[in-house]
């Protein structure tokens, strides 16, 4: 996952269980989360919207492409 500069800032002091490395850079920051279902993520990336990008696996990157336009639906 990759966090604009606003949300690593809070990842960073979140101390957030399921993170795994970090690397800061220029753009951001860079996450590896490490999960057992990646259920236990989906609502965790979708409350930070536009400003995290799922890297990989390319499974999940679907799964959130699936289920950004239904809450665009509810609003």
């Amino acid at each position: 996952m990759a966090a604009n500069q606003d949300i690593a800032d809070k990842v960073k002091e979140s101390n957030y269980h399921y993170v795994e490395d970090m690397k800061e850079h220029q753009d951001g920051l860079d996450v590896v989360l490490r999960v057992r279902q990646l259920d236990e993520l989906l609502q965790w990336v979708l409350g930070r919207g536009a400003g995290v990008t799922v890297l990989e696996p390319e499974s999940f990157r679907n799964e959130i492409r699936e289920e950004a336009p239904k809450n665009l639906k509810r609003y």
